[in-house]
């Protein structure tokens, strides 16, 4: 059997080095300092993973990303960076649409864990690309869009560009919310992060441990940048728009999303590149529980 294909860039060869002594068992490791080299390797070979720096002096980590879900699109994209830098967040989620965001100086375990899950995603992803067609969407129900946002703006966006194609639920408040998601499970999540004084950072990540295909998409005045890479790695969020966003980009991203839940949902073995890491802060690992049971319950009540 063969050695995954990792492909390693930064401008530090020391790092490189470390790095490389991770993997040098088990992979079929590529490395280089050159963003333009990387492109041309992404192009002519089949590369599983590609872990990329963030801040290089001809190209950000986050533009090279970019590029490799355009040229190799079953490609794993993992982003590596020792600065919080909130444009290069926002950049991997909206352009890179990465699989998880690392923090430099890394840990080793964490670093190989993450790499070996993506390889394993990127091996079933290469191999549905190669030998299956995508399966014809089964008549049913609309799409269900759950907007969680106070912003009526918002609200009235999503309306005017699903229309009659999905059902659209607004919920301006986190009990409505959590309503909704009882009664049935949602394809995209449109939602603001604070819903009057309740942070749902929560309900998105568990949303997602709960269902892979549905899509998230933030839109949010909120700008703390270990925040979004929490959302990044526990909830991968499909999108991070901050406020105030224009109709025109909020209905480009609806429309993406919807396609993208479409594609997920006729090819479950995509629903692996939603995978998350559990969540890891104390407090909302008891709200998310609290949550789980609130929707076992709800759903018990109204018999779904």
């Amino acid at each position: 059997m063969s050695k995954p294909t990792l492909l390693l860039i930064d401008d530090e060869e020391r790092i490189l080095r470390s790095l490389r002594m991770l993997f040098f068992v088990g992979y079929n490791v590529r490395v280089t300092t050159e963003p333009k080299e990387a492109i041309r390797i992404l192009r002519e070979e089949k590369v599983h993973v590609i872990v990329s720096d963030q801040r290089m002096p001809q190209m950000q980590g986050s533009e090279l990303l970019r590029i490799a879900r355009e040229t190799s699109p079953a490609t794993m994209r993992i982003l590596l960076t020792g600065y919080s830098d909130l444009d290069a967040s926002i950049a991997s989620v909206n352009e890179g649409e990465v699989f998880r965001y690392l923090m430099k100086p890394w840990n080793a375990e964490d670093v190989k864990r993450v790499v070996a899950e993506a390889a394993a995603i990127a091996e079933a992803s290469f191999a549905l690309q190669a030998h299956a067609a995508p399966e014809p969407e089964a008549a049913g129900n609309k799409p269900r869009v759950l907007i969680m946002d106070h912003d009526e703006t918002t609200a009235k966006t999503v309306h005017e560009t699903l229309g009659d194609r999905c059902e659209i639920v607004w919920a301006a408040d986190a009990q409505h919310a959590m309503e909704e998601l009882a009664k049935q499970n949602v394809s995209v999540v449109v939602s603001d992060l604070m819903l009057g004084e309740t942070n749902v950072g929560y309900i998105l990540k568990t949303i997602k441990q709960l269902n892979p295909q549905t899509q998230c998409i933030v839109v949010t005045s909120f700008s703390d940048t270990s925040r979004l890479i929490e959302l990044i790695n526990q909830a991968q969020i499909t999108r991070f728009l901050p406020k105030p966003v224009s109709k025109g980009i909020l209905a480009r991203n609806l429309e993406s999303m919807l396609e993208r839940f479409h594609l997920v949902r006729s090819q479950p073995v995509l629903q692996k590149r939603q995978s998350v890491e559990p969540i890891s802060d104390p407090s909302e690992k008891v709200s998310a529980g609290n949550f789980i049971g609130m929707l076992g319950r709800l759903r018990s009540r109204i018999g779904v």
